[in-house]
């Protein structure tokens, strides 16, 4: 059965994301009140109570939806730290800048926009900061005691590390039916419970050979490792090319380099 390792992008840390800063966001201001909140906020219009609700409203979609954003990019692919770094300072940013537009709309004789989307920005960083660190060192704590487990599970499992050496997939080789490089990323093709699955893995090929060679995966083409117990049957194609067909339906055939034909031809 595959698995894959906890991460940043997982449904249960998005959600767990989207309400918890929000919440944090809202007893912060209301406690602490930085940086004079307490006089921005309460307007002829309405009270401070109703302004500090509208401002929790707006950064619990914002989040909400800057979060759904990234659970699917995170289906895709990989993000690094920096690049998780940057997806929370521009959610920060976009929540800010929401806010911003709220007040000037609220207020009778507002100051400029920029004025007002660089205090909410103030505000909301300076608040969010908090959580965005727990959060991180939680993740942290949290990936380094799953690597020290890791170290004595059954090593007859295949594990795959991304580029940053970081394990992202753990899955059992007569599962795997091929592995497919596309650009900087390997598909890794397997079946879990009768059904066909992917997972992307951001890592070269030449990184996983060592690991794919001793877990009985062969190398059939530059961009290609396969399971020899996939395979069904090894022909020459119309176009006179020497390919492999999986016995599982759906798939394309698997093209054979000429390197790799007597190594194949042993196997099958």
């Amino acid at each position: 059965m595959a698995t894959n390792n906890a991460n940043i992008t997982g449904a249960h840390s998005m959600l767990l994301h989207s309400v918890a800063l929000p919440v944090f966001f809202l007893l912060f201001v209301v406690f602490y009140e930085p940086f004079e909140i307490t006089a921005l906020l309460t307007m002829e219009k309405s009270s401070f109570t109703f302004n500090v609700t509208m401002l929790f409203c707006i950064l619990l979609v914002s989040m909400s939806i800057t979060r759904c954003w990234l659970y699917f990019i995170g289906k895709v692919r990989n993000l690094s730290r920096v690049e998780y770094a940057l997806w929370c300072i521009v959610e920060v940013l976009i929540a800010s800048l929401f806010m911003g537009l709220y007040l000037s709309l609220m207020m009778d004789s507002a100051p400029p926009y920029y004025e007002l989307a660089g205090t909410a920005l103030k505000i909301t960083a300076a608040t969010c900061v908090y959580p965005y660190l727990f959060t991180w060192v939680g993740m942290e704590a949290k990936s380094r005691i799953d690597s020290l487990s890791q170290k004595t599970d059954d090593t007859s499992l295949i594990r795959f590390y991304d580029e940053y050496k970081k394990l992202r997939f753990v899955i059992a080789p007569e599962a795997v039916m091929f592995i497919r490089s596309e650009d900087n990323y390997a598909q890794i093709h397997y079946l879990d419970k009768g059904k066909s699955q992917k997972f992307i893995l951001r890592s070269s090929m030449k990184a996983l050979e060592d690991t794919l060679k001793q877990h009985g995966l062969i190398r059939c083409h530059r961009s290609y490792f396969v399971n020899p117990s996939f395979i069904k049957i090894v022909h020459r194609n119309d176009a006179g090319q020497i390919v492999a067909e999986l016995n599982q339906e759906g798939y394309e055939s698997i093209p054979i380099s000429q390197k790799y034909q007597n190594q194949i031809a042993q196997i099958v």
